[in-house]
Order: structure tokens, then sequence, then C-alpha cells
């Protein structure tokens, strides 16, 4: 039996940014609000059949729903976990331009991560409002709440990527990296894509320096997620059957990302079971349609064992054109390919006595 469920909702696909790589791009654009009616049925619904209760807040921008829409959502979780005994947690992203002092108090009160999209030193490439965002990372650390910044590495910032590690480390940031792919905005401009082999190189050099600095103090997760694979690991579980997302139009779509809206999959009512959506035709549509992309991207990928087939069945979530989901499968590849061979020897460094040479963290991943 399945206990958890990772719900996505998004109150508008309105945004007050207009940033270069945007991977909505223009298609999705809409201002339009969901009826919070349907945001309570929802999560209702998930309080019925689930113990455990993600509720991420995306979009657009969902702080443009307005502060007094997330006091009656949180108002609602706590009602649910009275009724149902059930346990919540919550994720928050935004680009933080209208994260004012009572929203970060709110958030912080229900412990949500607040996810915060920001590239640090090279913000300005991508962005914009640098210093303001910057400023609103600071409030939510000095409130003590808990904050993760996501950082799109593009052409204008890759070949950096130790210094903005460094950035983020003096800085007490905790932070994930997003390399840039052909999507929404960035699948016209190109100029903001990167060579994939120089990519690899710099990720790689970046891990290397990354697994042995003893100066680290704080979350850098992507490194710590290439710090837990191992060849005969799967990188992620295959995620099916346990995230779903409602869209501002008020419907239930199978991951809340841009290609998906063609899988409609219900809409929440009184009586509305996640169930249904599970088992409905046009769910087990989409998983026929990405089960078919497996046989025939990754067959013959190295990465398979390891991948198993999520990046792309993911790209397919994102588009659907066959040339930029291979440049998404073909960079996955390299990465998996390149951090394995550090693993390796990693793991060689360990039997032979020399572990010592490596941080905490990466000593813990690799079972000491």
């Amino acid at each position: 039996m399945v206990h958890e469920i990772a719900l996505t909702i998004k109150p508008t696909m309105n945004c007050n940014m207009r940033c270069r790589h945007c991977f909505n791009g223009d298609d999705l654009n809409s201002s339009g609000l969901l009826d919070i009616e349907k945001a309570f049925w929802f999560i209702e619904a998930a309080c019925k059949e689930y113990q455990d209760v993600k509720v991420t807040f995306h979009g657009g921008e969902p702080t443009l729903a307005g502060l007094d829409y997330y006091k009656r959502i949180y108002a609602f979780q706590d009602q649910m976990r009275e009724k149902y005994k059930v346990s919540f947690s919550n994720n928050y992203t935004t680009n933080a331009v209208l994260l004012n002092d009572e929203l970060i108090d709110l958030l912080i009160s229900n412990n949500a991560l607040i996810n915060i999209s920001f590239d640090g030193p090279y913000n300005d490439y991508l962005r914009g409002n640098s210093e303001l965002v910057y400023q609103r990372i600071c409030s939510v650390k000095e409130k003590g709440g808990r904050v993760r910044t996501f950082c799109t590495i593009s052409r204008g910032s890759y070949e950096h990527l130790i210094d903005i590690y460094k950035w983020f480390n003096e800085r007490n940031i905790d932070f994930k990296i997003l390399p840039i792919e052909p999507r929404g905005y960035a699948a016209v401009d190109r100029e903001l894509l990167m060579d994939t082999d120089d990519f690899i190189r710099v990720l790689t050099d970046a891990y290397r320096y990354w697994i042995t600095d003893k100066s680290c103090h704080i979350r850098f997760y992507t490194f710590e997620e290439f710090a837990a694979l191992r060849r005969d690991t799967q990188f992620k579980p295959f995620w099916f059957r346990r995230e779903i997302a409602l869209n501002p139009d008020g419907k239930i779509y199978p991951f809340g990302r841009p290609n998906d809206i063609q899988f409609c999959l219900g809409e929440p009512s009184v009586d509305f079971s996640l169930t249904k959506c599970f088992s409905s035709p046009e769910y087990n549509r989409m998983l026929q349609i990405l089960n078919e992309y497996r046989k025939e991207y990754c067959s013959n990928c190295d990465s398979t064992h390891v991948c198993n087939g999520v990046c792309i069945c993911m790209s397919y979530m994102y588009v659907q054109e066959p040339e930029l989901l291979m440049y998404s499968c073909n960079q996955s590849n390299k990465i998996f390919s390149s951090i394995l061979s550090v693993n390796d020897e990693i793991m060689q460094d360990i039997k032979a006595g020399r572990a010592d040479k490596y941080t905490s963290i990466v000593r813990k991943k690799f079972g000491m």
C-alpha cells in the first residue's frame, strides 16, 4: 500500500517576472486563479486515501494568489490533520519578489520549505531583481525558516560553477542546480544553452572539488544526490502513482508540467477520489506512451539501470519534440557516466584506507 502522495497545486499560471529561459514560455501564461474550493476538495481527497501528504505550491508565481489565499489553505490543512490524522509536509516555490514578511511568517509557521529561484552571483543573466530576491532569502533565514534556492545553470554561468558553490557556501545558503534545457523560451533562444561536453567537464570538476571541501557547511542537494549514485542502484524509483497536480483551470493532471495538460485526469468535487485518477483511461494512456518512449530511448542507453527511464519520462512531461527529448536523455546519460566514474574512485579510496580526504557527508553517503 502507498502511504504517501505528492500534490502540486498551481493557484495561477500568471507571473510577475519574465525570465529569459522560462520553461512555461508563453503557452501557459494566464491570469486565471484557481478556485480555492477545488483546492480544498483536492487536499481532502488525498487525506482520505493517504497518511502522508506533501503539498507543493508552484506556478506561474504562487505569491500572486495573495496572503489570504494561503491563510485559508493552511487553516484547511489544520482541519484535515485533525479530521483524518494525517501529516503534511509543505513546499513553496517562488521567485520571491512578493515574498513579504507576513507570507514568510505564515510559511514558517507551517514548516514549509521555501524554494526560491535564484542563480547566485549570476542571477541577472536570466532573471533580474537580484538584490531584492537575495534580501528575501536573508529574511527567511533570519526568521529561522527553511529555504533552498534553485539555481539554473546556463551558458552565462556554467564555467563558474565552483565559484557559484563557494558563493552560496560563504553565505550559508542551501541550493540545488538545474541545468538549462531547450524548453520554453530556451528552446527558441539557443544562445542560453551550454555545450553538453563542456558542461559535464565543469560539473565533474565541481563535484570533485565538493567531495573534498571540508569547509562546506551547506546542503548542496544536487551533489548529495550524486554521492548516492551507484552502478547497481536506481537514481530514483519509478515514481508513478504518487504525484498529481491541480492546475488553475480547476482540472487535475499527472505532474503539473507543461506537456501533461494533454492528460486531464478529472476535476475535484465533494466526493472526488484520487484512486479514480490513477486508474483512469487518460492516466493509463500516458503510462503507455511513456513506456513506449522507454523502450525506444532506454534499450541501448548505458545508464538504463541507474536512470530507469526517469530522465526521458520527465523530459516528455515538458516537451514532445524528439530532438529535445534526445538532448535531455543524452545530457543525463553523460552526467551519470561521469559521476559514477568519480564514485568508483571514491569507493576504491575507501577500500584502500584513504577515506579521510573526503568530507563527512560523502563518507556517510558511502556507508562510513
